[in-house]
């Protein structure tokens, strides 16, 4: 029995290959930056005690860092749930890569709660733009959707209709907002939720320039890394939902997206059996 999971910061998607079958679910995520693995896996024990006799498990987080410590603390904790399963424990980047390309190269990026960029040449990630997290950095991800959106509702730079639509989705008053938002637990995740807000409203031309000037800002960050006529793909649920208009940002400083995933598990069970 083979378990990887794809761990983002707010969902982790998860499959399971045993005899040829494949079985795939989905559980709450974990950001090893700022939060503690010990407690997302006490959170999603139950849903994994099924598994708990897997030969091996591969799993890919976000917020892991080239710290020899923090991945060791994590083979240590995770461990303790799979006694008896060869483990590894990789970045989130190069879960999406190895999903993404297979073998193959590229460049990929992911969108989601957070962001993250690299190339990929096959087997490994051997050059990462540091994301910086969502206070500096996490350009084009739904925590900078968040951010943005927040700071204009705050100040009362909305658009009239689409500050009573606000409100009435919502109800924040600013002593809660600045609670949640500097809240050091879930501060993230909470930024990133007002995404389903701009989806659902993308065709308000507020909407769509916050969205398409977020990718345009993470453009510019990862500029420079990459020649022209290289791959470049994502994954993440903030490309994919956003996908009309994140390929037109790229467009307009003329990257050529090759593909965009919602997320890379398949892709790594693919992968995997291939081993």
């Amino acid at each position: 029995m083979i378990l990887i999971g794809d761990v983002g910061g707010t969902n982790t998607e998860w499959v399971v290959l045993e005899n040829g079958v494949l079985r795939r679910f989905k559980t709450i995520g974990v950001n090893l930056v700022h939060e503690k693995l010990s407690e997302f896996l006490r959170k999603v024990r139950n849903t994994l005690e099924p598994f708990c006799q897997a030969d091996q498990v591969n799993l890919y987080f976000a917020g892991l860092l080239d710290v020899p410590r923090q991945r060791r603390n994590a083979l240590n904790e995770i461990k303790k749930s799979f006694p008896r399963a060869k483990i590894s424990v990789e970045n989130d980047l190069l879960g999406a890569a190895r999903g993404t390309y297979q073998t193959s190269s590229g460049w990929i990026g992911i969108l989601g709660t957070g962001a993250n960029f690299g190339y990929y040449n096959g087997k490994v990630i051997t050059q990462r733009i540091p994301s910086l997290g969502y206070i500096l950095g996490d350009e084009g991800s739904g925590a900078a959707f968040g951010k943005r959106i927040l700071a204009d509702f705050a100040r009362q730079k909305l658009p009239e209709d689409l500050e009573n639509q606000f409100r009435k989705a919502y109800k924040l008053d600013e002593a809660t907002l600045i609670g949640k938002v500097y809240d050091p637990i879930g501060s993230k995740a909470f930024l990133a939720s007002f995404s389903f807000f701009l989806q659902t409203h993308l065709a308000h031309p507020y909407c769509h320039q916050l969205v398409y000037q977020a990718f345009l800002d993470h453009f510019k960050a990862v500029a420079g890394s990459y020649n022209p006529g290289t791959l470049v793909s994502y994954t993440g649920s903030i490309a994919y939902q956003f996908s009309t208009v994140l390929e037109a940002a790229a467009a307009s400083v003329a990257i050529d997206i090759h593909s965009v995933l919602p997320t890379p598990i398949e892709g790594l069970a693919n992968y995997h059996k291939s081993l």
